[in-house]
């Protein structure tokens, strides 16, 4: 697949704008809906998901009448997001990959009316299936039509590449219990600064955070020594250097820390709570398209974002002052995990991304000194 990036929204150099886009056709709305105590909401799965489906849970948050509550069901390394949320009313880890029976008794005893499913899994669905919703929302497909009493159309991955940002789809999920804006806003995620400020960090600290992983795979992730530039160059104007990310970026962080040696390097070191902290209390954030950089969104955080298999119209960042430097290889986007070209062309779509063009950009939004 070939597709023309020369006149994608980032080209203007200006903040990126999520494009969102009413589906059609409509979604079936529900009339009369008995909400009983609330609604159960089955979180996605992935970091990165997640935080995009936040601004169609909270105007989901706000078609629910006053006296009942948002329940929301998601998987425990994720609680702490949800946790995060201002308008969430409870939330239920799940410790498991799927439901346990202390986990349904949670859920039953809450009283749920309805429930809507964010992901397409077949294992999502039948998670609320067991906790005996009367009336089940989600998408067709998998198998998932006889766990389900209010079906929209399958969502097929990769259908509007190019299009429009998939945030369209999970705003047309919730359309189905009430009017939806197209629009983005959402609360910013509160966050402990005092997690932060245990390593010093502050807003006045002059702080760039730099996050050089992904975790869908190495076609995402922007070369370790290229981040090692963007980091010399920022120590040299004065600035603090972060290294974030899992313990599978350890080797990255590491030769970036070996290039920077006063880089403070906390990869596979944070928990979520403290990740949050330290990404709202920097001044900005280079990352690759990756869970961490959503996050960092969704804190309202400024940025620079790198694009190279995967397209930033359907998942660019949702919140915060976000530049993205996208690739211009015709190969791209193909949503691979690993690169199939010869070794001499490999990953050419994040390597002709150049140092140079993020750390302009990079100026263009914050300056060290």
């Amino acid at each position: 697949m070939s597709w023309d990036c020369s006149c994608a929204i980032w080209e203007a150099n200006v903040p990126y704008k999520p494009e969102l886009r009413q589906l059609q056709p409509p979604a079936p709305r529900i009339n009369a809906p008995n909400w009983r105590d609330g609604l159960l909401l089955r979180s996605t799965n992935w970091l990165g998901d997640l935080l995009m489906t936040l601004p169609a849970a909270y105007q989901l948050k706000r078609s629910i009448p006053e006296a009942c509550g948002l329940f929301v069901l998601t998987p425990a390394a994720l609680a702490d997001i949800w946790l995060a949320c201002p308008w969430v009313d409870v939330v239920i880890p799940m410790q498991g990959k799927r439901i346990s029976k202390t986990e349904i008794q949670r859920a039953r005893s809450l009283n749920p009316g309805m429930a809507l499913v964010l992901p397409n899994s077949f294992g999502a669905a039948l998670d609320i299936y067991r906790c005996a919703v009367p009336l089940r929302i989600g998408r067709r497909g998998r198998g998932r039509s006889l766990l389900l009493n209010h079906r929209l159309p399958e969502w097929k991955r990769g259908e509007n590449t190019g299009k429009f940002h998939q945030l369209s789809y999970y705003l047309h999920l919730v359309s189905s219990l009430g009017d939806v804006r197209l629009e983005t806003n959402c609360p910013p995620l509160r966050q402990n600064p005092e997690l932060a400020a245990q390593y010093c960090i502050n807003k006045n600290g002059r702080w760039l955070a730099l996050a050089p992983g992904a975790a869908y795979g190495p076609a995402k992730q922007w070369p370790p020594q290229y981040y090692s530039e963007i980091a010399r160059r920022w120590q040299e104007q004065g600035g603090k250097l972060v290294l974030l990310g899992t313990k599978k970026e350890l080797a990255a962080g590491a030769e970036i820390a070996a290039a920077c040696p006063k880089t403070l390097n906390l990869i596979g070191k944070t928990d979520m709570a403290t990740l949050m902290s330290i990404l709202a209390n920097v001044q900005a954030i280079v990352a690759n398209d990756s869970g961490v950089m959503h996050l960092g969104a969704a804190l309202g955080a400024r940025g620079i974002a790198i694009f190279g298999s995967t397209d930033p119209i359907a998942t660019g960042p949702i919140g915060g002052k976000w530049k993205l430097e996208v690739s211009q290889a015709q190969c791209r986007p193909c949503f691979k995990r690993f690169c199939p070209l010869p070794e001499a062309q490999k990953y050419h779509c994040l390597h002709q991304i150049t140092p140079q063009q993020v750390y302009d950009s990079l100026c263009s939004i914050v300056k060290p000194d």
